[in-house]
């Protein structure tokens, strides 16, 4: 008794979908049938171009202490990315920043020369690092 009431139910809600299904379809139809014939838009017009806007949004570069490197850092770091790209990194030690640096140009070509990579190096940990823990003896 109880499967034929479950076997009542799907098919009353299988009737359902199957008449919920076409009214929609014809209401789909019947909407498609009653829309204007969109006209043809030429290819030529397709392709005109048109005027450029443009718009100016504020840029707030974060303001970097002073110090030496600071210049070769804002000259050559800048080049592939923003300031804010370091200031949003942790506090590393100067063996991170050192590696860090050092794969901005084996890795990603940065135009760094070696003298350039310990300014570099020097100008991060003075303002956003530390130096190195000394080595624990065993």
């Amino acid at each position: 008794m109880q499967t034929l009431r479950v076997l009542g139910v799907l098919f009353i809600i299988a009737v359902a979908i199957l008449i919920y299904a076409l009214w929609g379809r014809a209401g789909r139809e019947r909407d498609a049938a009653s829309t204007a014939a969109v006209p043809d838009i030429p290819v030529s017009r397709l392709t005109e171009m048109q005027p450029v806007k443009t718009i100016e949004l504020e840029y707030h570069q974060p303001d970097l202490p002073p110090g030496p490197g600071h210049d070769v850092f804002a000259t050559q770091c800048v080049i592939c990315h923003s300031p804010r790209y370091v200031v949003n990194q942790p506090v590393f030690p100067r063996k991170v920043w050192t590696t860090e640096v050092h794969k901005m140009v084996k890795s990603y070509g940065a135009p760094i020369d070696p003298g350039q990579e310990k300014e570099i190096v020097n100008y991060l940990v003075s303002w956003h690092g530390t130096e190195d823990p000394p080595p624990t003896p065993y």
